[in-house]
């Protein structure tokens, strides 16, 4: 448990922080934080670009009015500004009052913390150059342009700017920002940020982040379409004739058996078991029943394109969703796995079709997650 002062000696109840809003916010990183803090006993001020409007989540859960703007604020009187992403970073950094309030926090050396597309506005401020960050993966080579020095970290400090990547870094991100100000919560107990083992996603429910029951679903809808998955190339690896195909089609199984594996354990890890084994039994019978018909290549090449594709954006979706780190890395893992199978398949694809137009994937299953 950290201490209930600051080091500089300052009651917690003094400390003062600003967290930036705009339309299209990710919730979970405004409502994390903002939460958390307000436990910490801080004042929270939100700021936004004006005073008469009601600022709207990206997910649909955060509705908020701004306490003030960042026109007339003035850095001097915070400690920390906190930027969350989502799509309002894009807004804020077309605010030239908001990019200078930024450039003053840290010009003044107050705790800047930005979390995953939070890093525009950095980069909007030309902030970033010398800077070790981190942000989410989509703008990797928009801050690499800017000058930082981008590591792959769910938490990465470098002086008075700390910065996430995702929504499943939050509790680390959020557990930062109050041992950086000298912040407690009554009956909670603050990890080292460098324990990745820690129970990080029960600090992220307890902040408003994703719940038990949210990423037991979102566990369990990853297993049901990779349960899917292996059976569908299993089939595609029967009917061609082509070694080649086969061989990648029983990669693919190879993958999806190791991710069921870890699936399962992070589901054993929270105490439940897997809850959708019949979902795609209807899918799946007309898939067999397809195959009975059609055996060409491309047919089946086109096909396993598509479910691919499937898995590729569900898990990316589901991973976005989560404030649990653990599994999140999981999803992260597997996204990486399936886009590259998705890029043999697409190779074999070119590689045997004729000269003309191109037919579109034909997936076999519907979308588990929106993104």
């Amino acid at each position: 448990m950290v201490s209930n002062y600051a080091q500089n000696g300052t009651p917690t109840s003094s400390r003062r922080v600003a967290i930036l809003i705009e339309n299209g916010v990710e919730d979970s990183e405004f409502h994390v934080p903002y939460t958390a803090l307000k436990k910490a006993g801080a004042e929270v001020v939100v700021l936004g670009s004006r005073m008469n409007e009601q600022y709207k989540g990206k997910q649909g859960r955060v509705s908020q009015e701004p306490d003030g703007t960042t026109t007339e604020a003035r850095a001097a009187d915070f400690d920390a500004v906190i930027i969350p992403g989502g799509m309002a970073p894009d807004k804020m950094r077309t605010n030239m009052k908001t990019v200078r309030f930024v450039q003053d926090a840290i010009a003044q050396n107050k705790l800047v913390a930005a979390v995953c597309h939070g890093p525009q506005v950095l980069i909007e401020g030309d902030l970033l150059q010398g800077r070790t960050a981190t942000g989410f993966r989509a703008i990797r080579k928009d801050m690499q342009n800017a000058g930082a020095n981008y590591v792959d970290e769910p938490l990465v400090v470098d002086g008075n700017l700390l910065t996430s990547r995702r929504p499943g870094d939050l509790p680390m991100f959020t557990t930062a920002i109050l041992t950086r100000l000298g912040l407690s919560i009554p009956d909670t107990t603050l990890p080292d940020v460098s324990d990745r083992d820690a129970g990080w996603w029960k600090l992220g429910e307890e902040w408003g982040g994703s719940s038990k029951q949210e990423i037991v679903s979102a566990i369990n809808t990853a297993i049901a379409g990779e349960r899917y998955g292996l059976e569908a190339f299993q089939q595609y690896a029967e009917k061609t004739d082509d070694g080649e195909l086969r061989s990648v089609f029983q990669h693919v199984c190879t993958a999806k058996k190791q991710h069921i594996q870890k699936l399962e354990a992070r589901l054993r890890l929270f105490g439940e078991q897997e809850s959708l084994q019949a979902v795609a039994s209807g899918t799946l019978a007309t898939l067999k029943g397809w195959l009975q018909t059609r055996t060409d290549d491309i047919s089946i090449l086109r096909r396993a394109l598509g479910d691919l594709q499937t898995g590729v954006v569900d898990t990316y979706a589901l991973r976005n969703k989560l404030t649990d780190p653990t599994t999140t890395l999981i999803f992260d893992d597997m996204e990486i796995d399936i886009a590259k199978h998705e890029q043999q398949v697409a190779d074999l694809y070119h590689a045997r079709i004729s000269v003309g137009p191109v037919s579109p994937p034909q997936p076999t299953s519907g979308a588990a997650a929106k993104i």
